[in-house]
């Protein structure tokens, strides 16, 4: 069998309603030539299903089915199992921009000491509403700085790597799981150059359930540690001011957050669509209170950077016949169904992605 330029690798733990806007958007790329490895890490909410239907659809889809044992080894599993030179990550709540496997793998063909690309990313809500659009520092020696002072160096499911390095270096350590990424980067960049594009390449997806709200206050300490350590390999004391306390707290996620960050990105209908949200939510009126006026405040900023940068209207991609094509599989399993279909029988999808494939 040819190996694939592109493995995707794609991590999923209780995927939920997203994974099949984030699965489909991989399998709609305008670039063909990928591999899809998704590792089910344990999954009780039926992810698995859906993936394992996926790969019926697509030969180009592997699934992988483990006990839990969190991100850090599933990412290992995939990634290992990568038969391509390149290796790009996903989430299973994202959604990727059509053309990103097409944009990062021409950036690596063109830039061969570079051995990471990520890219900006729009930031969207449960509902696939738009929050904001950030990006990060596109030049190595800046994004070093980011991450040798705490700061994201890269938006981590935006990336694309090279097997070669990750191989090199040893792929994710379990010992700073939650943030293993930032970790990662500062490894990989004593063995190449890191980029990132300006471009938006993902739909990024904030939810309270995700990985990035919880567990504040080990990733807190664990930052402390990998600090300790990136500067020891450097040969320089870490600065005393990046060692944080205990105390150290971030605050929950929720609709008082997302609405100031979408007043921020200029978003003006996402904002009132959130506070919205939270005048109807258990919070006290205090914080409602405090969180509209920062909204409120942050609108006709927001408005206007976004008008400069002209990041101007944005356009989600939806997978309507992808959800579609899975509520009629789900309906033809049910006992007793006129429509019931053996297990592995094709569906509406496998003859639109054969031809997508010859395509």
């Amino acid at each position: 069998m040819r190996e694939p330029l592109i493995s995707v690798v794609v991590p999923i733990y209780n995927g939920g309603p997203y994974l099949i806007d984030a699965l489909a958007s991989v399998v709609e790329q305008t670039f063909g030539d990928w591999e899809m490895i998704c590792v089910n890490d344990g999954s009780s909410d039926g992810s698995g299903e859906v993936a394992d239907w996926f790969a019926r659809q697509d030969s180009r889809i592997r699934v992988i089915h483990q006990t839990n044992a969190g991100i850090v080894s599933a990412l290992n599993t995939g990634w290992r199992q990568a038969r391509g030179p390149l290796i790009c990550r996903m989430d299973c709540d994202d959604i990727a921009q059509p053309d990103r496997l097409q944009t990062q793998q021409r950036y690596l063909r063109d830039h061969p000491e570079c051995v990471v690309v990520g890219g900006s990313i729009l930031e969207i809500d449960h509902q696939s509403d738009p929050l904001a659009v950030s990006r990060l520092p596109e030049q190595h020696a800046e994004i070093v700085k980011h991450l040798l002072h705490r700061r994201t160096g890269h938006f981590h499911p935006t990336t694309m790597m090279r097997t070669e390095a990750v191989r090199a270096v040893g792929g994710y350590r379990e010992q700073y799981q939650w943030i293993e990424d930032h970790d990662l980067w500062l490894r990989l960049s004593r063995r190449g150059r890191l980029a990132n594009l300006a471009e938006i390449l993902l739909y990024y997806r904030q939810h309270p359930s995700s990985v990035c709200w919880q567990r504040a206050q080990l990733r807190v300490q664990l930052m402390n540690s990998l600090m300790r350590d990136a500067y020891r390999v450097r040969g320089r004391d870490v600065p005393h001011e990046l060692i944080l306390s205990g105390s150290v707290q971030r605050s929950a996620a929720g609709p008082g957050k997302w609405a100031r960050a979408a007043a921020k990105g200029g978003f003006v209908r996402s904002s009132f669509k959130q506070l919205a949200h939270l005048w109807r939510g258990p919070d006290r009126t205090t914080y409602k209170l405090r969180m509209t006026c920062e909204t409120l405040a942050r609108l006709p900023v927001g408005v206007t950077r976004r008008a400069v940068q002209r990041d101007g209207a944005v356009s989600i991609p939806t997978f309507p016949k992808w959800h579609q094509a899975w509520h009629e599989h789900l309906a033809a399993q049910k006992p007793g169904s006129a429509h019931q279909q053996p297990k592995d029988a094709p569906c509406e999808v496998d003859s639109m992605v054969s031809r997508e494939q010859a395509a």
